[in-house]
């Protein structure tokens, strides 16, 4: 073969596998409207949507329908070409929980259409108003005192946690003192610290708790430099405590929730994360518990509670850290019930 038969072949594959491309158009509407020159299209300035598909709402797994999407070029000399007929779509096929938009592509340009993408495990099956009550429970009643951040909001779930879930199926009271993205340590930011002491310090101050569940946050383990150490046994005062190191707040948390209300403290963890700051967390807590008494809602070291299948971690889990409203109800409350059942 000659070099000029071998450019003429080279020419040939890379427009075949152009228009292959530009037939393809990954989410391409079948009937999408006509408009547009060659020459035009070369001179767009900007894309608008003025009319976005029909179906905006999927849930994971479906597939993106552009059905309805009316798109207007405007064009570097100030014109306009209304409806034009959109060379492709640039989205998730089918959709993930990680897909927020669909670009739609002419011209050169593109414009996104942002797109909700619904978790099969927060479908409202799972939801805390479809879960049974139960009649004659023993944690009915009685007041549960939650402090955390994104996990014990419910960030990933609609707000709905193990604690809303715990207070619908057994009648509890539970009080959910929860900011995403704080840390247990005085930081420049809301602390686990500074919002417990301003609730003791407020009007709606609970006069008697039955139980405080305090999260381990993993907001904590980007911060190793400030994990501070555990204190010595004796050291019981919560003055003596550095709340500006996660350990520090830690044990200020446990010595003032004991002191206030003289209930039982319960510290929960995450389930493993393969995070090294976040085992030393584990580990302080460990010893934290042996010193002070406190009970560990383990999720992290339970074995048993982790064996669970690829297809069960995906209903269950929003990502790595945060529950779905499935993994919230059919995975981590019952441990929750266990260890609050005594109380």
């Amino acid at each position: 073969m000659n070099k000029k038969t071998m450019r003429l072949g080279t020419l040939l594959l890379m427009a075949a596998l152009f228009l292959s491309a530009c037939g393809a158009g990954a989410g391409k509407s079948s009937d999408a409207p006509a408009g547009g020159s060659e020459a035009s299209v070369a001179q767009v300035w900007k894309l608008t949507i003025v009319q976005p598909p029909e179906k905006l709402e999927y849930e994971e797994g479906e597939t993106f329908d552009p059905a309805g999407v009316v798109i207007n070029a405007k064009l570097k000399d100030g014109s306009m070409l209304e409806n034009v007929a959109y060379e492709g779509i640039i989205v998730d096929q089918p959709l993930t929980r990680t897909s927020l938009f669909a670009k739609f592509v002419y011209g050169g340009e593109t414009v996104e259409q942002n797109i909700k993408v619904t978790l099969k495990g927060n479908r409202e099956e799972y939801s805390v108003a479809g879960t049974r009550e139960t009649a004659g429970s023993p944690l009915a009643g009685k007041v549960i005192f939650w402090l955390g951040s994104s996990v014990t909001e419910g960030a990933s779930s609609g707000q709905e946690s193990m604690a809303d879930f715990l207070a619908k199926k057994h009648g509890a009271q539970c009080i959910k003192e929860a900011v995403s993205g704080t840390t247990l340590a005085d930081r420049a930011n809301s602390s686990y610290v500074s919002r417990l002491d301003q609730y003791l310090a407020s009007d709606e101050r609970a006069g008697h708790v039955d139980a405080f569940i305090c999260q381990l946050s993993t907001n904590d383990k980007g911060f190793p430099d400030g994990f501070g150490a555990v204190t010595p046994a004796d050291v019981r005062d919560a003055a003596a405590f550095d709340t500006a190191t996660t350990f520090g707040a830690m044990e200020y948390i446990i010595a003032t929730a004991k002191g206030t209300w003289d209930c039982p403290v319960y510290f929960y963890t995450n389930p493993p994360m393969d995070d090294e700051n976040y085992e030393t967390m584990v580990q302080a807590l460990e010893e934290l518990a042996e010193k002070w008494g406190v009970t560990i809602i383990d999720l992290y070291r339970d074995q048993a509670f982790n064996d669970i299948s690829e297809e069960e971690r995906a209903l269950y889990m929003a990502d790595n850290i945060h529950p779905t409203k499935a993994g919230y109800r059919e995975w981590w409350l019952p441990k929750f019930e266990e260890a609050l059942s005594g109380i």
